[in-house]
């Protein structure tokens, strides 16, 4: 009967005090969101594996020996790319890139004949004779431009690179171009990971609204719900911060997972509440009689996902923390949150 008493007392708190509580929880939320700060999105495929993986330890060090990662210039023309116009073009193309922050080597065509002949031959038959080891395909249609970089896997220094390579290339020729390599797939890894959290959360939000009014068929009852969920995922990102959680391709789905997890909460406090007299009694007779329940539910649930941490695949982890710390937080929100919403809104006097 403690859990049970504890609610009581908690409920006669809350309606004694309710703008004290919501200030507290609000400075607590101050303090917490800063740490969403800290969450950096990992788009690499060896970012969700064992650190000590001997696939992950190997490129690692060759990252470390050769310095970094290979982007490709790919130039491909209708006509042939071995005229010394676009070479000459290439090598002022080379010489911007060498200068980019990280960059640590440029080799392409051009630089491969300066090293050979002191300049770029205007001779087309000396061109097309040249062995580029593999820089320009047998039908000369496609040239490589190679730039190695030392981005660490990260998205921010990818997207310079990027943006770099980008610029340099626009401002020498307008000949047609992609840029490819693990970094740029990195890149591309980056932002599918930003657009499909934000596309799976928004989904998921605009789901549970329509499952929500088919409930309660009232617009003002069914927002009491979503109180704990948007609670939780605030102090999920929060705190996921704190503890070194990152998103990746697995933890993306978190703020969904916890969109459709943590609405339970909203929905048995809501639903409860407005079954009974309501104000102050009808709250302290639904609290105490979901307490037990509310804690048992989540604490298993919590606990379950921690298990995730036990996980090989180091992007589990972070699902795992994910995971744990958002339906604790949208536990916290439905027990110290939502109660308070709903004496603000519906007041203390009962209905008989």
């Amino acid at each position: 009967m403690i859990i049970e008493r504890l609610a009581e007392k908690l409920v006669e708190y809350q309606v004694e005090k309710p703008k004290k509580v919501l200030l507290i929880i609000g400075l607590l939320t101050l303090l917490v969101v800063p740490g969403a700060l800290n969450l950096e999105v990992k788009p690499s495929t060896e970012a969700i594996l064992p650190e000590d993986d001997s696939t992950v330890e190997s490129l690692d060090t060759l990252r470390a020996k050769f310095s970094g990662d290979t982007t490709y210039i790919v130039f491909e023309s209708d006509k042939d790319v071995l005229n010394s116009e676009l070479l000459v073009e290439i090598q002022r193309i080379s010489n911007r890139v060498e200068k980019v922050e990280n960059v640590h080597s440029v080799e392409s065509p051009a630089s491969i004949l300066e090293r050979k002949y002191g300049k770029i031959p205007e001779d087309s038959e000396r061109l097309q004779s040249f062995n580029f080891r593999s820089m320009v395909s047998e039908n000369h249609r496609t040239g490589l431009v190679a730039v190695r970089a030392d981005t660490q896997a990260n998205s921010g220094e990818i997207q310079k690179l990027y943006d770099e390579i980008h610029t340099a290339v626009q401002a020498e020729t307008t000949e047609d171009y992609y840029l490819t390599g693990y970094n740029m797939i990195d890149l591309a890894t980056f932002q599918v990971i930003i657009s499909d959290f934000m596309t799976i959360t928004a989904v998921s939000f605009g789901a549970v609204l329509l499952v929500l009014f088919g409930v309660f068929r009232d617009l003002k009852r069914m927002m009491f719900p979503i109180v704990p969920v948007m609670f939780g995922l605030v102090w999920m990102l929060g705190l996921g911060g704190y503890l070194g959680a990152n998103l990746t391709i697995i933890s993306m789905v978190s703020a969904a997972m916890i969109m459709g997890l943590g609405i339970d909460f909203g929905i048995h406090v809501t639903k409860k509440y407005f079954n009974t007299k309501r104000g102050a009694e009808g709250l302290s007779e639904t609290m105490t009689e979901l307490s037990r329940g509310l804690l048992g539910g989540s604490m298993t649930t919590g606990v379950g996902f921690l298990a995730l941490l036990a996980a090989n695949l180091t992007g589990m982890h972070a699902l795992g923390i994910f995971l744990f710390t958002g339906i604790i937080s949208a536990y916290i929100g439905a027990v110290f949150l939502l109660p308070t919403m709903i004496i603000l809104a519906d007041g203390k006097e009962s209905i008989v």
